[in-house]
């Protein structure tokens, strides 16, 4: 994303059937009275996808038996598009199978570079918009915002495109331009004309804000995997500076690593529940993710600024750090992602994202297509950081009614 939860798992073959469709050769027998041959579905489904699945292998084998031009048949596109229509019927907008292509990108996002404009995207209501512009990326320079529809790259109509495919026709070398059609609110169109650039993904940045009391001021772009690390570097600097209390900014942050989510939250709470997460059996089942020990600033006041564009991991530490009544949240109310996706490199090194669970605030609250409400409300204002302010005065004085 980046837009989406992502536990760091063991990455194992994940699709059976997209692995094997390829191999098809390895055991042909007779098709259902038609004595042609066909593959086996493979021996790891049960009986009844066996049955079902069937009709993948027969097609396949018609295909290659009748099909005028057999020799512009290619197995590695009949197999990803197989993958693709079965992760389409699951009907879930984060079972996801991303390219390698674009597998590499995100990967390379998390880790802290990558070539494009700095978007990330979701389709998560069928269209395609904004989750956030990463700081200081073109897009964010061009003004493109949290919640902006993307409705055509370069004049092409991108409605009927899968998200790998726009995520594709977007990025590009560094130096290279694109076009992007946009509709704002639902109602005004917009074209805004980008530059790619390498964007170097500054997980945390930090400063001490002006004024009398020092307040800390860090920033967290994305849960990437020097995320927590990052802070805890920056934030010890701020404290050895006599900060007294801390503005956590989620703003724009559209998600990350849930290890780095429950780091970065062990550096604020030192014994209390990060999210539970929820597979779907009794209450009881549900796993807890607690916080790890040792925090750093375990008892300095926190206001967390949050927005739209504040999704998935940024939303569990939101609510965590406020669940466990060491922050406040100020701003506006977040977007609303509350599943859990688990991550399996297939053969051909693309990914499949499978959501296995949702995750529930530590007081046992689903966000998913909710959201967290902020306890003070912000919303953004032309000319001035109108959330900080509030963050500030809140930190300094308490509540505005007393």
């Amino acid at each position: 994303m980046l837009r989406w939860l992502r536990p760091r798992t063991l990455l194992v073959a994940g699709l059976a059937a997209a692995c094997l469709l390829g191999g098809y050769i390895l055991g042909l027998r007779d098709a259902a009275g038609t004595g042609q041959l066909r593959p086996p579905a493979p021996a790891e489904l049960s009986a009844a996808d066996q049955r079902a699945f069937g009709v993948v292998w027969e097609t396949l084998t018609e295909l290659e038996r009748d099909y005028y031009r057999r020799d512009q048949l290619n197995p590695d596109q009949l197999a990803a598009a197989a993958a693709r229509g079965m992760v389409a019927a699951v009907g879930d907008p984060y079972t996801t199978l991303s390219s390698p292509q674009q597998s590499e990108l995100t990967t390379a996002q998390l880790r802290g570079s990558f070539e494009g404009v700095g978007l990330e995207l979701d389709r998560g209501t069928g269209q395609l918009r904004v989750v956030a512009a990463l700081a200081d990326s073109p897009a964010e320079k061009a003004g493109v915002r949290s919640g902006d529809a993307i409705v055509s790259v370069d004049g092409l109509d991108i409605t009927a495109l899968s998200l790998d495919e726009v995520a594709s026709q977007i990025r590009g070398p560094r130096g290279t331009s694109v076009t992007l059609g946009l509709l704002r609110d639902g109602t005004t169109p917009l074209e805004v004309a980008l530059v790619r650039e390498t964007i170097k993904v500054e997980s945390v940045r930090s400063r001490l804000l002006p004024g009398a009391v020092p307040i800390a001021y860090v920033r967290i772009a994305v849960f990437s995997e020097p995320a927590s690390q990052q802070l805890r570097e920056q934030l010890g600097q701020l404290l050895a500076q006599g900060s007294k209390a801390v503005v956590l900014d989620l703003r724009g942050n559209p998600g990350g690593y849930l290890t780095s989510a429950v780091d970065v939250t062990s550096d604020f709470v030192k014994d209390g529940v990060v999210l539970y997460q929820d597979r779907g059996g009794p209450q009881s089942a549900r796993q807890p993710y607690r916080t790890t020990g040792n925090p750093q600033a375990g008892d300095l006041p926190i206001a967390v600024l949050v927005d739209r564009g504040s999704a998935s991991a940024a939303e569990i530490v939101a609510a965590a750090l406020r669940d466990n009544q060491r922050a406040v949240l100020v701003g506006e109310k977040t977007f609303g992602k509350g599943t859990v996706q688990e991550i399996h490199k297939l053969s051909d090194d693309s990914q499949l994202h499978v959501t296995v669970a949702q995750w529930l605030t530590p007081t046992g609250h689903a966000v998913q297509g909710e959201g967290l409400l902020p306890d003070v409300e912000a919303p953004a204002v032309e000319g001035r950081d109108a959330a900080l302010d509030a963050a500030v005065q809140y930190l300094l004085h308490g509540p505005a009614n007393g």
